[in-house]
This record gives structure tokens, sequence and C-alpha cells, in this order.
């Protein structure tokens, strides 16, 4: 969690992982069980090259919400995901 009480989640896989669904599969189910303990929010960035995580992000139901400069000094892709 950040200092801004933000809940963030977040894959990194290697290469060889890349394809197979892998980090759609497990986010899924991060959000799931964060849901079922009561976080209302969940937060992703991602470097706003990273086509392919950006993917990941709206497979498991996140919706853009534009680029930000707030997280890791950088410009960043932002998702987010409400608990239904």
């Amino acid at each position: 969690m950040s200092t801004s009480g933000e809940i963030e989640i977040g894959w990194h896989l290697h290469p060889d992982a890349w394809v197979h669904g892998y980090a759609s599969e497990a986010a899924r189910a991060v959000l799931a069980h964060a849901f079922v303990m009561g976080l209302d929010r969940i937060s992703a960035v991602t470097n706003k090259d990273n086509v392919e995580s950006q993917a990941v992000a709206q497979r498991i139901g996140m919706t853009h919400k534009g680029t930000t400069s707030d997280y890791y000094n950088a410009e960043c892709e932002l998702f987010s995901v409400e608990r239904k």
C-alpha cells in the first residue's frame, strides 16, 4: 500500500512465461481475494509503452484512467477497478 492509502496490483514475469495467460490468471485471483477481504478499489500503473501489461489490466476488468506522473517518478498509464 502506498503512503496515499492506495492499493496497487502488479505483475512481473520472466519472458519465458509471457503470452500464456499467467499474469491475467494470477491477477484475477488476487483481485478476487482483495475484494473478498473488503478492499474497495485497486489500481495498477504500467510503463506508457508496455501495451502487453495494459492489455492484462483491461482483461482483468480494470479501466484505463489516463496518463499520470504521480507514480515512480515516471509517466505511467493508470488503471483501476472497484468492487462491485
